[in-house]
């Protein structure tokens, strides 16, 4: 059944919202996917709070225009829009990860904090490590001066205990 006028004004107005509030856009092709691939892919999406729809690229452009991104997006088929309002790199991992294993899945494109990236640069914005990951790393880079000077320090009152036990035994 064809959209009234007023689903596609409204469907634009949630797009434009939603890309507006949007840290990070990823743009993929679906074609030829199964339903089971389908739900497989929006669940792991959804897991890390993660938006996806299907959206025409005409609504897409229009959207993009209304938030002054420039991208003049010219694919003949619908996409799977995955938007992140918390994450610059979760969406463009999850869909790289999903078409490792579903052919038929693609980046096709994105946007990062407003910018229009192409498929190279969201396939390199993967690769990266996400927050939590980069996070445990910063914590594990400061603490490791600390550990080592409590272990030397632990290591001088070893020996002075072995040495007074040593004493104590004679």
């Amino acid at each position: 059944m064809a959209k009234t006028r007023q689903q596609k004004e409204a469907d634009l107005a949630e797009l434009t919202e939603k890309v507006k509030n949007a840290k990070s856009i990823v743009l993929s092709e679906y074609r030829g996917t199964t339903v089971k691939d389908v739900d497989t892919f929006r669940n792991d999406l959804r897991k890390e709070a993660v938006f996806t729809k299907v959206y025409k690229i005409s609504l897409v452009n229009k959207a993009y225009s209304a938030n002054g991104i420039t991208a003049n997006i010219d694919y003949k088929t619908p996409v799977v829009m995955a938007i992140s309002e918390t994450d610059e790199v979760a969406p463009a991992r999850i869909v790289k990860t999903v078409g490792k294993t579903v052919k038929t899945i693609n980046v096709l494109s994105g946007v990062v904090d407003g910018k229009f990236m192409s498929r190279e640069q969201i396939l390199a914005l993967a690769d990266l490590p996400s927050k939590n990951e980069l996070r445990a790393k910063l914590v594990g880079t400061m603490n490791a001066p600390v550990t080592g000077f409590v272990n030397v320090l632990a290591g001088n009152i070893r020996g002075l205990i072995n040495v007074l036990n040593a004493v104590a035994a004679k």
